[in-house]
């Protein structure tokens, strides 16, 4: 077996075309990010080693036009995220929602989250889910108590903090378990659609709450196992 054996154009193209490569790997490495804040800055990174690649390797004026207009709109889409952080205000049961299940999401981006959604006072007896149904609502209870009924009887209790309805809504299936308010709730809701057309529109903020989501499933469940009666 014969070894490949480098030549001359074989070290060219790994020496003199490393601000190519440094574009394209930070490039890939950009839509790894989860933060769209790291994400355009790797883009911008990107940009800038393409453009050097253009201008001093290539000679190329065409490539140098397009990449700086990608560094321009990446500039002003990250001016446009620190004035919505900037102008993003929350009120104490928000930001205790936001940094416990949200903690991905920049401030602005969860103001626009949070406002799909309502805040809501649900008096004792509103069913949240239905055993065999398909929730109409993502719930995250603030403060209040839940009870969760399979086939009639009473399992556990959800206390605040918590999201209720996660796993049918975010598994496209049917509620495992009647979920109804035992004692005044505070809780925000969000619509099925809603939240279906964020998972189409917006992957990345879509991916963060997702995320929560499933921290706070982990959470539970690990209450449950271990035998505590309230979740």
């Amino acid at each position: 077996m014969a070894f490949h054996e480098w030549t001359p154009l074989d070290l060219s193209f790994i020496t003199d075309g490393w601000a190519g490569h440094l574009s394209y790997l930070l490039l890939v490495l950009s839509m790894l990010m989860r933060r769209m804040l790291w994400l355009r800055l790797l883009v911008i990174a990107s940009a800038l080693a393409g453009i050097a690649f253009d201008h001093f390797w290539l000679s190329n004026p065409v490539g140098v036009f397009w990449q700086s207009l990608l560094v321009l709109v990446n500039v002003g889409e990250l001016l446009i995220l620190w004035r919505n952080d900037r102008r993003a205000v929350f009120s104490p049961e928000e930001e205790e929602f936001r940094t416990r299940l949200l903690p991905g999401l920049s401030p602005g981006q969860a103001r626009r989250f949070l406002d799909r959604g309502r805040w809501e006072d649900l008096p004792p007896g509103t069913v949240l889910t239905r055993q065999g149904a398909c929730p109409d609502f993502l719930t995250y209870l603030a403060r209040g108590d839940v009870t969760v009924e399979v086939g009639g009887r009473a399992i556990r209790t959800v206390s605040g903090g918590h999201f209720i309805g996660e796993m049918s809504l975010m598994g496209d299936d049917m509620a495992s378990a009647t979920t109804v308010v035992s004692s005044p709730a505070r809780a925000w809701r969000i619509e099925r659609p809603k939240l279906l057309r964020l998972r189409e529109t917006n992957h990345a903020a879509m991916g963060v709450v997702e995320a929560g989501i499933a921290r706070d499933m982990r959470a539970k469940l690990m209450f449950q196992n271990a035998g505590d009666g309230r979740d």
